[in-house]
């Protein structure tokens, strides 16, 4: 019998640098697929452009740095944030983060409510457990917390499911980015099965 050995994905940083923008983003490589390897590219190079346009503010001279963050790289599932920050030389600087969840078998990058069940009750469920830990930590809050959303901002960590918040999004600009960790097992019934974050909950 033939074991596969799902072994994390090889990748290496690429340097985006022009006048105002620098910018360091992944590249994966040596996937035996290559339209898959291609597609994963694609949708982390876009995630760069993404965010770097999220912090460009057209009427100011906007100095953009940013990077990538592996969150997971493990049972085929590769969750990627890219994190750029706008600089004008004087007003607050702007921090914008993305994420890409993407299935490493086909290349598809997930939202968040592609990972649960029609009809599942999700978004109560992890709205009442964000709410609770903001009532823990004291976090600040501009207009009270009316919960997430279906697309909201979120990326696996290996057993953890995190998901975060722009700023000023719910909270003011003290309180930076203000992010979340579920465990998964917490929410196991509500996942689709053999989804990317069912994965994360197998031994094998």
């Amino acid at each position: 019998m033939t074991i596969e050995k799902k072994l994390p994905v090889q990748i290496f940083s690429m340097h985006y640098n022009k006048p105002t923008v620098d910018f360091y983003y992944p590249k994966v490589y040596g996937l035996s697929d290559v339209y898959v390897q291609q597609r994963i590219n694609s949708e982390l190079y876009n995630l760069m452009i993404k965010v770097t346009k999220a912090v460009i503010q057209p009427e100011l001279v906007t100095y953009v740095t940013g990077f990538y963050e592996i969150k997971n790289n493990q049972r085929q599932v590769l969750s990627i944030t890219g994190n750029a920050m706008g600089d004008f030389h004087g007003a607050h600087p702007v921090t914008v983060v993305k994420s890409a969840n993407i299935d490493v078998k086909t290349g598809k990058n997930y939202e968040l409510h592609q990972l649960f069940k029609p009809d599942s009750g999700y978004i109560k469920k992890l709205s009442d457990m964000i709410y609770a830990q903001i009532k823990e930590r004291d976090i600040p809050l501009l207009d009270g917390f009316k919960g997430i959303r279906p697309d909201q901002d979120y990326y696996i960590a290996d057993k953890s499911l995190v998901i975060y918040f722009q700023q000023y999004e719910i909270s003011p600009y003290v309180a930076g980015l203000p992010y979340f960790v579920i465990p998964i097992y917490d929410i196991s019934d509500m996942i689709v099965p053999n989804s990317i974050l069912d994965r994360m909950l197998m031994w094998l």
